[in-house]
């Protein structure tokens, strides 16, 4: 379809009309099966300020990881190394091990030595296996340190700032979101960066509970809580281009 943004049309029993943007940046309309294509290019039209808006946080997020023989994990702002072996044994199944403990998946810590994931699969397999372990330990890991992050902002702020709940997911669009209702969600993948632009993300959705927009009043109010925030955004771009994204594969 033509228009500002290239898009697919994707018609079904379904009764409304969405769009959806895939992780690669594809804008797919999915509409009833009898809907007026004049009334679809219209909403497009109408949605196009939140397709760019979407399309431009898919930009600031890194690209899916290719796990080769070594490979490197970005954890708080630092490269840890990733070192895989591949081990013949009757049962198939993934370790993935720190220095010389052999831990369960998803139950990793870390240490000045790196990641060794150790593996009884076929290569083809290690992407989606290695990426599951380490998002698990990395959700592990998000669950535990962002409240505290967000508890000394609160501090910092006042309470007025405080979110009504906190929940914490993988996502493959955001950085992190804010509901009407005061709720904040933050990927886990901010784990991976470093603690100051933690900061800059959880700033930016607690200026969402004053602002749920990208207007002007909106950056005044992240200003007061970050007057850094612009410069951050920048690094923040920079940050996305060498990070290795946890999301599916």
């Amino acid at each position: 379809m033509s228009g500002a943004q290239a898009w697919q049309l994707k018609r079904s029993s379904r009764r409304t009309v969405a769009i959806h943007i895939r992780r690669d940046g594809h804008v797919e309309v999915r509409a009833p099966l009898r809907y007026p294509l004049n009334a679809i290019e219209a909403f497009v039209r109408s949605r196009q300020a939140w397709i760019d808006e979407q399309l431009q946080r898919l930009g600031d997020l890194p690209a899916l990881p290719q796990w080769g023989e070594d490979r490197q994990w970005w954890h708080q702002g630092q490269e840890w190394p990733v070192h895989i072996e591949h081990v013949a044994t009757q049962r198939g199944r993934v370790q993935v091990c720190f220095s010389a403990t052999s831990l369960s998946l998803g139950s990793i810590s870390t240490t000045d030595h790196g990641f060794k994931i150790t593996t009884t699969t076929e290569p083809d397999t290690w992407p989606k296996l290695i990426t599951k372990s380490l998002q698990n330990w990395q959700t592990a890991q998000a669950k535990q340190s962002l409240p505290i992050r967000v508890e000394a902002l609160v501090a910092k702020h006042g309470e007025q700032w405080r979110p009504t709940a906190l929940r914490f997911r993988c996502l493959r669009s955001r950085w992190g979101s804010c509901s009407a209702d005061g709720r904040i969600m933050l990927n886990t993948q901010l784990m991976q960066l470093p603690e100051h632009l933690i900061d800059y993300v959880i700033c930016h959705e607690m200026a969402h509970l004053r602002e749920m927009n990208h207007s002007a009043a909106f950056y005044a109010v992240q200003a007061r809580l970050n007057p850094e925030w612009q410069v951050q955004r920048v690094e923040m771009k920079q940050w996305a281009t060498r990070l290795v994204t946890s999301g599916d594969v």
